[in-house]
């Protein structure tokens, strides 16, 4: 149940925690109003812990005072809070803020908040819709912030909750003032206002269902589209077979996956929305990873309680498979195939279609020429029910990659210099970032999943690549089609295509960075960092599981050992034996490398060996470095190349410092 408010709501109302929404004779929200107090995310702590104690401050801070770049991984915690879907999330909600120490268990659920008031970037990272559920659950009914990652955004939306990004809006709702539902939803789309206004997700597909919320066609005529645009056209109804950004509709879904953190609540969600179990309508199109969770068991201190919650989310995920016929990637002792986002990859998806995940990382699967974006658990319930989602039309930035990397560049360097850019311009921000070019061509097509893995790290919706000769092998080698049979399937750009802007990015100009503790958009050139002490080394998840990152941790480790322990994680079960097959998993074992056979996203989600306890520092190959997301301690992000290295010297080094190797042996690294 959501925390008790001040006043009960009146007939007329609808109570989201301390926030009252008036309502039409229709049941749809009109006004808004504060029935509760305002928290002020302050960066300064003591300002901030008067609040939390009971007190008004003197003065109402300025948006620059406010925190500012807030991840979901601070938001709620990912292990073990995120194990939870119930009362308890509302009281574990911003423990994390800062690696912890801002805000105690409880404290903002007892408060009385209704209005929360934060800095740039709020509800960055993860895809994870408990954030927006555990915000709620804590008595919060409107979030103030000037920018809010997409994903999350429409998570607010989706759980009846109040996006605001405007500012003077915020302010006079903390003032007491009744503020309209049509100057709040300024700058959303229709469809998202409709979902506003009725209380959130599954409140307007019911209306749906019932013929409430009728469907229109897309009305825009025939235009240059681009490769994000061209999908949507062909999966959405349209008078014109074409879409602009802006436009809004119901996304036909090809494949869509969900996650042991995600699954069991998102069917209970639904099931209390609904009043009945759950229902998958195309259950072949519909896939189960348990692989978030599979370590999380190994975790040094590990309580009862959190082993009670994976145990239950788990077999709540079996359970729901085995229900409704939806694909369950594990072997019969439950030992995950892979990683959702390389599961996805080597055997689902295929150029030009839409592809669904309640990851962040699920744009991961861009680089196969499909348009794949992460979404929350309401949504993926709606596309079990329904096999369809509501989306709103993006605007695109085209990257345009010239020339080729350095010998100690990789694709994750390229990633850290776009999240760099990204961080300090907003450029991405909800965008869909199109890699194209002769630089693209050069790349692997693992590096090129690289791409598109970390597009989220830039705060874009997703990536896509444009069809490359590497991404068609890569399908022939994994699916067994034909070139041209993939040629066929593949989506170009239109040469006139309108992009909201354009980018020239020379592979040549790009440095070997390392993404300092706290984002990755921290990143900073390796000659900054050099020498920093390192306490544990990590290689892994789905951005360095596969088979190119695999290969290069390999080739830096061959005839060296390791001096502090060094994690080595595959991102599935065909990229370990591809790499036990070619020697690669040898030469790391050799090394002192603990290399863990169970493929998973382990440390990267701190649910598994190698992530930095308190006090520590890791540098870690992962695509993530928000404070908590790896533990307590603090993580430094580099390429795979950087990670062993750093390994070998204990300190963060590159792979040219090394001393020439003390035995002179082949490196097996074609693959």
């Amino acid at each position: 149940m959501l925390p008790d408010a001040p006043n009960a709501p009146s007939p007329a109302e609808r109570r989201i925690g301390h926030v009252s929404a008036l309502l039409d004779a229709q049941g749809c929200a009109t006004a808004i109003r504060l029935a509760g107090r305002v928290l002020y995310l302050t960066a300064d702590a003591a300002r901030l812990r008067r609040q939390l104690a009971g007190h008004p401050l003197d003065s109402a801070p300025a948006i620059e005072e406010l925190y500012g770049h807030v991840s979901t991984d601070a938001i709620i915690k990912a292990n073990p809070d995120c194990y939870y879907y119930d009362e308890r999330l509302g009281r574990l909600v911003l423990r994390s803020l800062g690696n912890g120490g801002y805000v105690e268990p409880g404290e903002i659920a007892d408060g009385g908040f209704g209005l929360l008031m934060a800095g740039e970037g709020w509800g960055e990272g993860s895809s994870r819709e408990v954030a927006a559920l555990a915000l709620r659950l804590a008595g919060i009914g409107a979030v103030y912030a000037p920018s809010i990652a997409p994903i999350h955004r429409q998570n607010l939306i989706n759980n009846g909750m109040f996006p605001i990004t405007d500012e003077a809006l915020a302010r006079r709702l903390a003032a007491g003032d009744t503020v309209p539902v049509a100057e709040l939803a300024d700058g959303l789309d229709t469809l998202s206002v409709r979902i506003l206004l009725r209380g959130g997700l599954f409140a307007f597909m019911l209306a749906r269902e019932a013929g409430q919320e009728p469907d229109a066609p897309v009305p825009t005529p025939p235009r240059p589209m681009t490769l994000a645009e061209k999908i949507i056209a062909a999966h959405m109804s349209t008078q014109h077979g074409a879409v602009r950004p802006g436009d809004h509709g119901f996304l036909r879904v090809d494949a869509a996956f969900s996650h042991d953190y995600t699954t069991a609540p998102a069917a209970a969600a639904a099931e209390t929305a609904l009043s009945r179990p759950v229902q998958v309508r195309q259950p072949q199109a519909m896939h189960c990873f348990p692989d978030h969770l599979s370590l999380a068991h190994a975790q040094p201190g590990v309580s009862a309680e959190a082993l009670a919650g994976i145990a239950d989310l788990r077999q709540a995920q079996q359970t729901l498979a085995a229900r409704t016929g939806m694909h369950w990637h594990a072997d019969p002792s439950g030992s995950a195939d892979g990683i959702c986002h390389t599961v996805v990859r080597e055997r689902i998806a295929l150029p030009g279609q839409v592809v669904l995940g309640t990851d962040s990382h699920t744009c991961s699967a861009g680089a196969l020429n499909c348009l794949a974006y992460g979404i929350g658990n309401s949504e993926i319930a709606a596309v079990w029910e329904w096999n369809c989602v509501s989306a709103r039309v993006p605007a695109t930035v085209r990257v345009e990659l010239l020339g080729a990397l350095r010998p100690s560049c990789t694709a994750k360097d390229v990633m850290l210099h776009l999240a760099r850019l990204g961080k300090a311009s907003g450029l991405f921000t909800g965008r869909v970032i199109e890699f194209g070019g002769a630089g693209l061509a050069s790349l692997a097509f693992d590096e090129q999943a690289v791409l598109t893995n970390m597009a989220v790290e830039c705060n874009a919706l997703t990536a896509i690549c444009e069809p490359t000769p590497a991404m068609l092998d890569y399908l022939a080698r994994q699916r067994g089609l034909t070139h041209p049979a993939i040629q066929a399937l593949c989506v170009q750009p239109d040469a006139d295509a309108v992009y909201e802007q354009r980018l020239a990015l020379d592979l040549a100009d790009v440095e070997t960075l390392v993404a300092l503790p706290g984002h990755p958009g921290n990143g900073v050139a390796l000659d900054q960092v050099r020498g920093t002490p390192i306490d544990l080394a990590y290689g892994g998840s789905c951005t360095a599981g596969d088979l190119g990152s695999i290969a290069m941790y390999a080739e830096v480790l061959a005839g060296r050992s390791v001096s502090v322990p060094t994690y080595v994680q595959y991102g599935s079960r065909d990229v370990m034996q591809a790499a036990q097959r070619l020697g690669l998993h040898q030469v790391l074992a050799a090394a002192g490398v603990t290399v863990i056979t169970e493929p998973g996203c382990g440390a990267c989600v701190n649910a598994g060996p190698g992530g930095p306890r308190r006090g520590q520092a890791a540098i870690s190959a992962t695509n993530r470095n928000m404070p908590g997301r790896m533990g307590d301690g603090d993580a430094y992000l580099a390429n795979p190349k950087v990670v062993a290295a750093s390994a070998v010297m204990g300190c963060i080094a590159g792979p040219e410092q090394l001393p020439h190797r003390p035995v002179s042996e082949p490196v097996p690294l074609s693959h």
